[in-house]
């Protein structure tokens, strides 16, 4: 894969509460690649992953003519990469219509994601403790100072009500049950000091699609791509390089 098509056909799904900017080392590492404000960061936002995934496709232009489904930045079929909600929508996405998903990077995420029900109702209520609670996991063990106002910064740019929404969304989802029938390359990558989806949810993944693969990365938490970018983009350079040479 040469560098200037690097992530071409990537389309970067953020996760609960954030924004495409938390995609920014990885889209400069892949020129290519295509980083997506879910929707609802401004108007109504969907409270299911169902209905993320219907608002995406729609952008997307899924069933349209060639030139209107790259309205998204990414051509069809895609690959995937998600971080915690985002890795929810996209094995929704790759298990609902699986000719328009050829690859998936699932980071930090689960089979299914159920929130604690205190947070949970503390950020419905708009409970600025709650919210600060749930900003505190996000990271791993001694973060940077520096990083940790980014990833506050990062949170608290999302209203209460639109946080509250995409935890209902992930508090709903569940594909326990259907992972044995993904039949295309997926990479897992955790974040060994990830308190909210810890590794055991990866492994999990990696255990029942067949074929996957497992990276753990080390001094990260929730936010790997934020943490340590540097990691996180060569596991994904290295599936990329992979899935380029497959399809070649």
């Amino acid at each position: 894969m040469s560098k200037a098509s690097l992530g071409d056909g990537l389309l970067l799904l953020h996760g609960a509460g954030g924004r495409a900017l938390a995609w920014q080392n990885q889209l400069l590492a892949f020129p290519r690649a295509r980083a997506q404000d879910l929707p609802g960061r401004a108007g109504e936002t969907p409270t299911s992953v169902e209905g993320f995934l219907g608002a995406l496709r729609a952008a997307c232009g899924a069933g349209a003519a060639p030139q209107t489904a790259r309205a998204c930045g990414a051509p069809a079929p895609h690959i995937l990469a998600g971080h915690s909600l985002g890795g929810a929508i996209a094995l929704r996405w790759a298990l609902s219509y699986p000719g328009e998903v050829r690859a998936l990077v699932l980071m930090c995420t689960g089979a299914r994601l159920r929130v604690a029900p205190q947070i949970l109702e503390g950020i419905r209520a708009a409970d600025p403790a709650a919210i600060e609670q749930f900003g505190a996991m996000w990271l791993g063990a001694n973060p940077p100072p520096r990083l940790r106002k980014k990833s506050l910064a990062l949170l608290h740019a999302a209203p209460p009500a639109v946080l509250a929404a995409d935890l209902e969304a992930a508090d709903g989802f569940d594909v326990m049950a259907e992972l044995d029938r993904l039949r295309l390359p997926v990479l897992v990558i955790c974040g060994a000091e990830d308190r909210l989806t810890p590794v055991k949810y990866g492994r999990y993944l990696h255990e029942r699609i067949a074929g996957s693969e497992l990276v753990v990365i080390e001094r990260a938490g929730h936010m790997v791509m934020l943490e340590q970018p540097g990691e996180v983009n060569r596991a994904m350079r290295t599936f990329l390089e992979a899935e380029d040479a497959r399809d070649g």
